[in-house]
């Protein structure tokens, strides 16, 4: 148990600043490190599939999701809409998210308040060092950092769930995430709006059925699209409209979920084709069977949007991959709705609003940049775990001072009738 704290503690360490903050800078980035860390952490996790403090329970469910990932890598191959090269590249990206929360969930590491500190001494020291070093371009009146957001939210998570559960503590976390507004993408605003929420005003566990819960969501996602009205207006109202300028971000959309999925019912076009890096690497024929190939952003010479939204992607895989999706989604939802600590529960729920939100107009979940959120997702899905594992230590530790307690008390007795 020991070594697995330490494996990952070394793993989050070096996680922050070089698949994060400095992923992409000019010459200095890391370049495929985020793809060797997650190839480390699936052999090391299977590597302890015997040890005794593993979680055993998510490994049948995580041997299907490689079971499903090869069906759909085959039925790549077999309707080549683009070349193997980009299915295989396409491929090791989608195994990097879902890896991510069931090796942390299988791993189940317990970290000392030692290691809890060295890891959040780096993750501030991390989002400190970036800030100092983009000073320069955050006073600029329109900068925005998709990165700087990501940071924030998971280092004040983090906060929040590795120190005592104290409102100090709470405050601190809120000043970390709040750093990310200094240079905020819309939708950063709209993760804000839910953090504060989440971490301030739900007092209990939510309840999907419950009349008022619905009309708190409503609520909460009115002030999150007021907040971000002007940049959802222009993609998603405006954009949609049919005598709209041609925008990428809204005609991904329209061609994914109204052409795509019905022209390859029902299993999609398949890995590297629609939506991804990969796609854009090695530039898809589907963006010319679409008339896409002549927008801004999706050009096969400037393809800057090409995978610049995660849902659109959704379309590869068809319906069938999109009720997987949704399928995968919904059970997590259900154990995390089970979480008894509410510590775990809102960094839980906070961690699935940040996917949901960011999604719409970013795919770090397929990148490095959507690691943190799923490392924090698979530590959370152990919290029920380790508590009844806790409370069991705690109750056998009563019972044998009990019982000694009962001995010593034995033996006295026996001393006094002898004297």
């Amino acid at each position: 148990m020991k070594g697995i704290a330490t494996f990952y503690t070394i793993f989050w360490i070096v996680y922050f600043p070089t698949c994060i903050a400095f992923y992409n800078d000019t010459e200095g980035g890391f370049g495929y490190i985020d793809e060797f860390m997650t190839l480390i952490l699936i052999l090391y996790t299977f590597s302890k599939a015997k040890a005794k403090s593993v979680n055993r329970q998510p490994w049948k469910e995580y041997n299907m999701f490689f079971v499903v990932l090869a069906f759909y890598f085959v039925y790549s191959m077999l309707m080549q809409v683009n070349v193997p090269m980009a299915a295989m590249r396409d491929v090791v990206q989608w195994v990097r998210p879902f890896s991510v929360i069931y090796c942390t969930w299988i791993l189940n590491p317990r970290f000392s308040t030692t290691q809890k500190r060295w890891m959040l001494a780096s993750m501030i020291a991390t989002l400190g060092f970036w800030i100092i070093t983009n000073r320069s371009y955050l006073e600029k009146e329109e900068a925005e950092f998709v990165v700087l957001g990501q940071m924030a939210m998971c280092t004040g998570m983090a906060w929040y769930l590795f120190t005592d559960y104290k409102r100090g503590n709470l405050y601190v976390a809120t000043f970390l995430v709040i750093t990310g507004m200094l240079a905020p993408k819309f939708k950063y605003l709209g993760e804000v709006v839910c953090f504060i929420y989440i971490m301030y005003f739900m007092r209990g566990k939510l309840n999907f059925k419950s009349p008022k819960i619905i009309a708190i969501f409503a609520l909460v996602a009115s002030v999150i699209l007021y907040i971000t009205w002007f940049k959802f207006e222009a993609y998603y109202v405006s954009g949609f409209q049919e005598n709209a300028e041609r925008m990428a971000r809204p005609e991904s959309f329209k061609v994914a979920f109204g052409k795509i999925i019905w022209d390859y019912f029902p299993f999609g076009s398949g890995f590297g084709t629609f939506g991804v890096a990969a796609a854009a690497k090695i530039y898809s024929p589907l963006y010319y069977k679409y008339n896409l190939d002549s927008i801004w952003g999706l050009s096969p010479d400037n393809p800057m949007f090409l995978a610049d939204a995660f849902y659109p992607t959704l379309a590869q895989f068809g319906v069938v991959g999109i009720g997987l999706f949704i399928a995968f989604w919904k059970r997590m939802i259900l154990r995390l709705n089970k979480l008894i600590d509410m510590r775990y529960y809102r960094v839980a729920f906070m961690a699935v609003a940040c996917l949901a939100i960011e999604q719409t107009a970013d795919s770090s979940f397929l990148s490095g940049k959507g690691m943190g959120y799923c490392m924090l997702i698979g530590l959370c899905l152990n919290a029920n775990r380790n508590l009844l594992a806790e409370r069991e230590k705690r109750r056998r530790e009563i019972e044998r001072i009990a019982r000694e307690k009962e001995q010593y008390e034995k033996q006295q007795n026996e001393y006094g009738e002898q004297k």
